[in-house]
């Protein structure tokens, strides 16, 4: 009867470890458990142990469930409820959607929240991240994210709004890999304590809000020259902006003079494949 008992513990606990979800770090490290959403720029997801973890995307080479979990998921501009978690593989979002697998940039996320687990149970969503204080004047776009409004004099102040296109805060990260196909990119090496960082982004942020414009604007934000990435990337000059063509190919670095008549014949030479 106790081996019969003990047979039955040990069949029900491998059926419950080969369900559970995988949490691989960058350096390969594994951790078996439960995945349990996205908030605070952070991946969630609870051990087998019961330890909670909450890692920066950075830190996270994949996650892939056990067994079907269904999500909801808060990106930048829109928002996708009740669909199947597919995995998290090189910094990209996979979720599946009336049968399509649906593929989003991890810097894009908001909030992904847990619906339901593989029995079909509904679970307690994530909480969403707390709003920061608005800075300055804001617009509402119409598909709902907030921008920046652009005024040429009066004071500088950078709206605390939605921080998607941070793709670095200090860390070092392979810029060219946050690239958008198809699209002019702007890298913004951003220090928030210079004027000229915060108006030229505030610029760049005005230029990206046209749906016209084809332009995506990505964000290293550092707090001072000894950050990894200016390290990296032999960065002894803040604020910069690095000028990708819709192919990825570097078209021009501005970092001793960037005014928005810089920033405009930068990216019209993007516009036109001259390259760096």
């Amino acid at each position: 009867m106790i081996r019969q008992v003990v047979r039955i513990g040990l069949f029900l606990a491998l059926a419950l470890s080969s369900k559970a979800d995988t949490l691989t770090f960058s350096d390969g490290k594994t951790v078996k458990g439960a995945f349990q959403g996205f908030a605070n720029r952070k991946f969630l997801f609870t051990g087998e142990d019961g330890v909670k973890l909450s890692e920066y995307p950075l830190k996270v080479k994949s996650i892939v469930p056990g067994a079907t979990v269904t999500v909801s998921v808060e990106l930048a501009r829109k928002r996708h409820d009740s669909v199947e978690f597919v995995q998290v593989d090189h910094n990209t979002f996979r979720f599946k959607k009336d049968g399509q697998t649906v593929s989003e940039p991890v810097i894009m996320l908001k909030t992904v929240s847990v619906v339901a687990d593989a029995g079909g149970e509904t679970l307690v969503s994530q909480e969403a991240p707390p709003a920061g204080p608005v800075l300055g004047a804001a617009r509402i776009s119409p598909t709902g994210a907030q921008t920046r409004e652009w005024h040429r004099t009066g004071k500088w102040r950078e709206m605390a709004a939605d921080e998607s296109n941070v793709i670095s805060r200090g860390e070092e990260v392979d810029v060219e890999t946050f690239l958008k196909k198809g699209l002019v990119n702007v890298v913004h090496f951003h220090l928030p304590t210079a004027l000229t960082s915060v108006r030229e982004g505030n610029y760049l942020d005005s230029l990206a809000a046209k749906k016209s414009s084809r332009i995506a604007v990505l964000k290293v934000t550092v707090k001072d020259f000894e950050a990894p990435i200016c390290t990296a990337l032999k960065i002894k000059s803040l604020p910069q902006f690095w000028v990708y063509d819709a192919q990825g190919k570097l078209a021009k670095k501005l970092t001793d003079r960037f005014t928005e008549g810089d920033i405009d014949a930068a990216i019209k030479e993007a516009r036109r494949g001259r390259t760096f």
